[in-house]
């Protein structure tokens, strides 16, 4: 199997864990947000005006609400 292919089935894999999560009501971080933006051919919108401190604070939210599944 290529690289290429390699890249391609883990990046369908993490998608596939994205709308698990969405199906199981986890609230998503940005990160994976662009994910989807980029899976669906839109561009990725970088919220560059958010200050990055209250960034992580919502990305650590997101993480400890998905730590409780």
């Amino acid at each position: 199997m290529s690289e290429q292919d390699k890249d391609f089935n883990s990046f369908q894999e993490h998608l596939e864990r994205i709308f698990k999560d969405i199906e199981d009501g986890v609230f998503l971080s940005a990160d994976e947000i662009g994910d989807l933006r980029y899976a669906c051919g839109l561009p990725v919108k970088r919220n560059n005006h958010v200050n990055p401190v209250l960034r992580d604070v919502i990305n650590d939210f997101s993480n400890i609400f998905r730590s409780a599944k």
